[in-house]
């Protein structure tokens, strides 16, 4: 009896001892558990549904932070309900601050500038004296874009219109809404300087 535990012993620690061998790599049982299947997004994945390594998320499912704008871009808002919130003055964090203003006039110089101009005359770099495009680019200080609500511009803002490309990926939603109060700035100046003359 005692030989048979003592042969089981000298065999488990045979065993042992070999696992420990570096020259040699361990056995693996399950290989597919330690290395599972790589995919990178570019790539196609004939085991998936939609053959992409990009993963399709659940429909319904809405990323952190985001909030699905309502509108399709051929469907204008009303003015009731499409509302600036930068406009309530009740509410303490979007009162209209220099703060806000001057975030507006960064967020607008950046994208706006190039083809509406420093002043929203339709005169930016884009168009200059020789156009590069075949159309006009609509100056915002204009009777007609002054005549629209806010919520309009917005929803041009982000979702373009004509030749316009859709703003919405670049410019997050609060700096849409600050853009505009820039843009009710310019054109308050655009009629006091009309008015002097």
């Amino acid at each position: 009896m005692k030989i048979k535990h003592l042969i089981l012993f000298l065999i488990a620690i045979s065993l042992l001892s070999a696992g420990c061998n570096r020259k040699v790599p361990a056995m693996e049982y399950f290989p597919d558990m330690a290395d599972s299947y790589a995919v990178e997004s570019q790539e196609a994945d004939y085991f998936a549904k939609n053959s992409s390594g990009a993963r399709i998320p659940p429909e319904g499912t809405v990323p952190r932070g985001f909030y699905p704008y309502p509108y399709p871009a051929d469907k204008y808002p009303t003015p009731e309900t499409l509302t600036n919130p930068e406009k309530g003055l009740s509410n303490p964090v979007t009162k209209k601050t220099l703060a806000v203003y001057k975030r507006g006039e960064e967020r607008y110089q950046i994208y706006c500038t190039p083809c509406h101009g420093v002043r929203g005359e339709g005169n930016g770099t884009v168009v200059g004296p020789k156009p590069r495009f075949a159309y006009a680019v609509p100056p915002l200080v204009s009777e007609k874009i002054q005549g629209w609500s806010d919520g309009q511009i917005y929803h041009i803002i982000t979702n373009g219109r004509g030749l316009m490309g859709k703003y919405a990926p670049q410019i997050p939603s609060e700096d849409r809404w600050k853009i505009i109060l820039y843009i009710r700035k310019l054109q308050e100046a655009h009629n006091k300087k009309v008015a002097n003359r």
